[in-house]
């Protein structure tokens, strides 16, 4: 037999635990959206400046999820037929993927 009082309490705690995981899920969707927000203006000052571009290459650089931000944008510019961010994004993957591969020769030489 459960007493009232406990199930009253484990209520109470799992609904406060529901509380606690929505607004840490806010949280990350905030800062996800901030994140991809940051991307985006980068690249759109990239257009007219390369210090942004560079700028928006060490962003993704130096950013845990930024393949996850560099895929979605790559998928919005293809949705919406944003022909210069596409060609943002193309010229940045061929500079990141030199980049690995110069790091990765790097590390390989003897030295």
């Amino acid at each position: 037999v459960v007493s009232t009082q406990s199930t009253g309490a484990s209520q109470i705690e799992s609904e406060f635990d529901a509380y606690v995981v929505r607004q840490q899920l806010e949280y990350y969707k905030i800062a996800a959206n901030e994140d991809l927000n940051t991307f985006r203006r980068l690249l759109h000052l990239a257009a007219a400046d390369h210090y942004a571009f560079f700028q928006g290459y060490e962003f993704i650089k130096m950013h845990d999820n930024g393949k996850i931000l560099f895929e979605m944008l790559s998928h919005e510019s293809m949705v919406y037929s944003l022909e210069s961010l596409e060609n943002l994004l193309n010229i940045l993957q061929k500079f990141r993927l030199y980049k690995e591969s110069a790091a990765s020769l790097a590390s390989s030489c003897p030295s």
